[in-house]
């Protein structure tokens, strides 16, 4: 685990890491006796290192494919996971990519079995001979989706948002052009909707998952290979477990029936209603934080927050302070859980405490919504807690505060919070916890 990505990765406890350093800084010039240090040191909790074994549902601690490590670390606000498999070993950053990359291991098996197939080795080989050959090199790598910036072979698809359309009206300046994008966008479909069929994200950064769908959908576009999950579907506990898909049914949607190209306009049309400037919607669009799928998922929920005011600054923070793929589920997850929020407590508008989204309720109540998988009274959080009662403090009529977490929150933390009248609310997106 790389010892830095807790100050690079935007994340609650970032936050809590710079004001609680800007507290303690101060008083650095004073040395306390060690009867004081030991005094304010007992105050606080230590995160924990957790157990996979008694914090997992029993199904997913191992499979036919894989094993989870036992440790888990929760310094970073998600409980980071490592898995090994026999394609390798994946990392997991919180409970939510955890069923991803289950998920996404058990379709690499099946994947595997496929291309073992007489029938598939055929069509492999027709695939090879195929005069479509030309449009898997334009399509194969879907993160870097055909209206990313153009790079390498990718410059070719500069014009890409124009031959699309184009093609869509029957015309194209250039007729080979015209018929190489159309190649390139029909495998780019194929290769979703299989996909999507077993029930993985098409866009996924997992490169020995992409490895395996590039060779099959391959094989079923230029080859006439025809494929079905449901020839090979998951089974045991671990099928009950993982066969519910994590997408937004919304956003299942879009990903089915939208190119990259069209998602793209979509979100940037959905970002810039909302208030968010042009340069923070390209940031989110073309940053490489957020994928597709990503992007999609979190302007669907930040849409489905209808009439909440300031969504645009949210906007504004997930671009310019997401440089990871961590710190993009963070946003995708936590505007997910404000959308869940919203259904049963009206939100009315988003402010910002620094960099981090708070929600106010419409009858004046302030919503911490936080995507945080195991959250302790740390002297960071502590601080977080103080700056949250001001907050408060100034709608004039000392609002109450609740804090929603998706995860767990330890007796300690919940104690010291309800003492100050805090309401809190945990295990809202339970997901492969028991």
């Amino acid at each position: 685990m790389d010892p830095n990505r807790m100050l690079r990765t935007y994340h609650p406890t970032c936050l809590f890491l710079v004001l609680t350093l800007g507290a303690t800084l101060p008083s650095l010039a004073q040395t306390p006796e060690p009867m004081e240090v030991r005094r304010a040191e007992a105050v606080f909790e230590e995160l924990p290192e957790l157990k996979a074994s008694e914090i997992l549902k029993p199904e997913l601690l191992k499979g036919p494919h894989f094993v989870v490590r036992d440790p888990v670390p929760t310094g970073s606000g998600m409980n980071q996971f490592a898995i090994d498999s026999d394609f390798g070993v994946f990392e997991a950053d919180g409970n939510e990519m955890l069923l991803e990359r289950l998920k996404e291991i058990d379709a690499i098996a099946r994947l595997q079995e496929v291309s073992r197939t007489d029938e598939f080795k055929k069509s492999l080989l027709a695939a090879a001979k195929s005069p479509l050959n030309s449009a898997r090199n334009i399509a194969r790598d879907p993160a870097q989706a055909i209206s990313n910036v153009p790079k390498g072979i990718m410059k070719f698809l500069g014009r890409a948002k124009e031959t699309v359309e184009n093609v869509g009206k029957g015309g194209g300046g250039n007729d080979g052009d015209g018929n190489r994008m159309k190649d390139a966008i029909g495998y780019s479909d194929k290769k979703r909707k299989i996909a999507l069929q077993m029930g993985i994200d098409p866009y996924s950064t997992n490169t020995v998952l992409q490895k395996e769908l590039d060779d099959v959908a391959w094989a079923s576009w230029a080859g006439g290979f025809a494929f079905s999950a449901a020839t090979f579907p998951i089974s045991g506990p671990i099928g009950a477990a993982l066969t519910v898909t994590n997408l937004n049914s919304t956003v299942e949607e879009l990903l089915r029936e939208k190119s990259p190209s069209e998602l793209e306009q979509i979100n940037r049309s959905t970002f810039r209603a909302m208030g968010a400037t042009a340069s923070d919607t390209e940031r989110i669009l073309h940053g490489g934080a957020f994928t597709p799928t990503q992007s999609t998922t979190f302007a669907v929920h930040l849409k489905a927050l209808k009439g909440v005011a300031n969504r645009g600054a949210f906007v504004k923070v997930a671009a310019q302070k997401s440089t990871t793929e961590a710190d993009a589920l963070f946003c995708v997850y936590t505007a997910a859980l404000m959308d869940q929020i919203h259904q049963k407590t009206p939100i009315a508008r988003i402010v910002m405490l620094h960099d981090f989204p708070i929600c106010v309720a419409k009858d004046g109540t302030i919503i911490v919504a936080l995507q945080w998988d195991y959250a302790a009274w740390t002297s960071g959080a502590a601080s977080f807690t103080d700056e949250v009662q001001k907050l408060a403090g100034k709608s004039g009529q000392s609002a109450h505060v609740s804090v929603d977490l998706s995860g767990e929150v330890s007796p300690r933390l919940r104690e010291e919070l309800e003492k100050r009248g805090m309401t809190v609310q945990d295990r809202l997106v339970p997901g492969p916890l028991k």
